[in-house]
């Protein structure tokens, strides 16, 4: 059991890194409210500010995967506190009874998942070398901002797909206290673990002010990660500022003149896709934007016309998550776009949406327990692989045509003609 192999033509490889954090120096803004427990393996979602932990996905010269012995880094849960946020999502953990039935499902389902759920990449391998100059050697970069109830593992089959078309995909886990769960490590380097903020509250509970203000620091964060990128890139980071060590820790002088960070795209889901259109409006070093399935709701509606950006800008959906108050905010914004121009010319708008599909499809869920997502009623109609492959190549036809430069060496390209019986697009 595991994920499909990536579309493209190399193999990927994978690693993760955390900037390490100095006593009394926290960078961010830590917004909303934090789940107050006991229990000491949890912190505060103000205790977790900083530079969130990222998984860099790259390709490599390394065999694929599958040829590859087994290793543990490469499983797709990270540990068992991750299965435990999953499970958390199903059963409120609102008192000590929840919190016990939480613990033996998470044991439950973790001794199936830890051994058998893969992804196609592995862990450390040498990045890939196209060219014999330095411009040549450096390769675009995409950042992918995960949805509510997510880590950095969970669209693991997308990002991989683009990593394995020559480009370096990087996902932090957010510390907003939206994620599954997230981990950081202390001043002291102690590992820490943050819960979902909501974890403990009816979803109809939650206010949109306090999704805005998650909102803002998952902005922030991904500016973060631009910081850490052209850090690594210059050489600025000693082996010790990662705090990531085995196998998965990130071998820092490896990404050292290997960005181009003159292309920076960022890319989102659901939660991220709001992320990912914010931060390509605030920041001017993004440069193209890839938004699926985006959760409008958080945006301030004032702010959409100040977002409208001046970047190229997929809107890429799936058919069944769509509602009034999301479709009056995504036509908001796709006048805004209008309205603008760069450089005198419209601004480059695409919305598709992919039949047959539902909002999970477009995550790692679908494939890996497609029975399971089936009777929850969260999976499409049309098969998982199929819409995993139609929506990366959607994302990497995008990126083809309108983020790289006209003759950019390297196997970026991709036929889509086969995907328009399933795509609804409009301009």
């Amino acid at each position: 059991m595991g994920l499909p192999k990536p579309l493209g033509p190399y193999a990927v490889g994978f690693a993760d890194f955390e900037l390490r954090r100095t006593e009394g120096v926290h960078g961010g803004i830590a917004s909303g409210s934090a789940l107050q427990n006991n229990s000491p393996d949890f912190v505060m979602l103000a205790d977790a500010q900083g530079a969130p932990l990222i998984r860099i996905f790259y390709p490599t010269a390394h065999a694929n995967r599958s040829s590859l012995p087994f290793d543990s880094a490469t499983r797709w849960m990270p540990s068992i506190m991750y299965t435990w946020g999953y499970v958390s999502k199903l059963i409120r953990p609102a008192s000590p009874m929840h919190r016990l039935a939480i613990w033996i499902l998470t044991g439950i389902v973790h001794s199936f998942m830890w051994p058998n759920v893969l992804i196609q990449a592995s862990p450390a391998t040498p990045i890939l070398t196209l060219g014999n100059n330095d411009e040549e050697g450096r390769l675009p970069v995409v950042i992918f901002s995960h949805g509510l109830w997510a880590c950095r593992t969970t669209y693991s089959a997308f990002c991989c797909d683009l990593a394995s078309h020559g480009y370096i995909v990087v996902v932090p886990e957010h510390l907003d206290g939206s994620a599954n769960m997230a981990s950081y490590a202390d001043h002291n380097g102690n590992r820490k673990w943050l819960q979902n903020s909501f974890a403990d509250v009816p979803i109809d509970q939650i206010s949109m002010l306090d999704r805005a203000k998650q909102l803002k620091q998952r902005v922030l964060e991904v500016r973060k990660v631009v910081d850490v990128l052209e850090s690594l890139d210059r050489g600025l980071l000693t082996q010790n500022s990662n705090t990531v060590t085995g196998r998965a820790g990130l071998e820092v002088s490896m990404l050292q003149n290997r960005l181009d960070l003159h292309f920076i795209a960022v890319s989102g889901h659901s939660f991220g896709g709001a992320t990912s259109i914010v931060a390509s409006g605030v920041d001017k070093r993004i440069k193209c934007c890839l938004a699926m399935d985006v959760w409008w709701e958080p945006v301030d509606k004032m702010e959409i016309e100040k977002l409208a950006g001046k970047v190229p800008v997929l809107l890429l959906n799936t058919e069944n998550f769509d509602w009034k108050a999301l479709r009056d905010a995504r036509t908001m914004f796709m006048k805004a776009r209008r309205d603008a121009t760069q450089d005198g010319r419209p601004l480059v708008t695409v919305l598709k949406t992919i039949k047959g599909t539902s909002h999970q499809d477009q995550s790692d869920f679908t494939m890996l327990f497609p029975k399971i997502m089936k009777r929850m009623g969260v999976a499409g109609t049309l098969d998982p692989f199929v819409s995993k492959d139609i929506n990366s190549r959607a994302c990497l036809d995008f990126l083809h045509r309108y983020f790289l430069p006209p003759g950019t060496k390297g196997p970026y390209a991709v036929d889509v003609a086969e995907d328009s019986e399933h795509l609804i697009v409009e301009y």
